[in-house]
């Protein structure tokens, strides 16, 4: 065999590709996750695949084995607990919130004075709390008017809003874990995984922005103090419109947040001029 020019092409790709005869279309035998992995990543990770076949032929122990590819494929952004996980298409995390949800208050208890501004307070017992109609649509139009300001901390402000009332246009924002159950999971793919991974990082640069938008508007007294006077403007607005009313087109003031004496006059005038249009 080693000197027919041939057969040792034929032995070479046997021992380094040792799935080159398997259909697109195989059924994996159940339990097998291995076997499962390998075909996944020959099509869309060779370079795992074949670290992966090299880690085999070296006699790696399967955790080893199973470690090494998950490890290696969350390391691209598509975080992997388990081979198992394999099966179900790509994984991906729900970040998102349902207000609805009574545990919701209780796992985020710094959302409670914000939330407040919209009419939306838990309920004790464990009820439901009533979300008021309009409180969707405000939450929208603030988290649009905010992503257009100069000032980060307000776009910031604007993520926070719009991961609460999801409306940030990221499904993992968007969506709770029961939600995004729902939806077809994506294949394994080339043009799947791109997506897949351009969605999660977009999703991460988002919860960073959330986290630092919230903080923001618990810390700084005139950012909620603002908000505050936005949303009263709007859920008056919304409250005068007609049934089938097109949605108000106000012009939303958000104060600069610079420090100082000269910021915080700024901020006091444009809040009693805010206070003197909603009147």
């Amino acid at each position: 065999m080693a000197e027919d020019p041939f057969l040792s092409l034929a032995n070479a790709v046997a021992w380094l590709d040792p799935l080159w005869q398997m259909p697109d279309d195989y059924e994996y035998e159940e339990g097998n996750d291995l076997e499962m992995a390998l075909h996944i990543t020959r099509g869309v990770f060779p370079d795992i695949y074949a670290g992966a076949v090299e880690q085999i032929r070296a006699g790696i122990a399967s955790p080893q084995l199973d470690n090494y590819v998950c490890g290696e494929i969350s390391k691209l952004g598509i975080p992997l607990e388990g081979l198992d996980w394999l099966a179900y298409g790509i994984p991906l995390p729900a970040h998102g919130v349902e207000l609805s949800e009574p545990d919701f208050y209780t796992s985020h208890p710094e959302v409670a004075r914000i939330l407040n501004l919209f009419g939306i307070q838990p309920e004790p017992e464990g009820y439901q709390p009533d979300i008021p109609d309009r409180a969707y649509t405000a939450g929208r139009l603030l988290a649009n008017s905010l992503y257009k300001q100069k000032d980060a901390r307000w776009q910031q402000a604007g993520w926070a809003l719009a991961w609460l009332f999801s409306c940030s246009g990221n499904s993992l924002i968007d969506y709770d874990d029961e939600a995004l159950a729902e939806m077809q999971p994506l294949p394994w793919d080339e043009e799947s995984v791109a997506f897949a991974r351009e969605i999660l990082a977009e999703a991460e640069i988002i919860l960073k922005d959330v986290s630092a938008g919230l903080t923001l508007l618990e810390a700084h007294p005139s950012a909620f103090q603002f908000l505050s006077e936005n949303v009263n403007r709007l859920y008056q607005s919304l409250a005068n419109m007609k049934e089938n009313h097109r949605e108000p087109h106000l012009r939303i003031h958000w104060p600069s947040l610079d420090g100082g004496a000269n910021g915080a006059t700024v901020a006091n005038a444009e809040l009693l001029q805010l206070r003197r249009d909603a009147a």
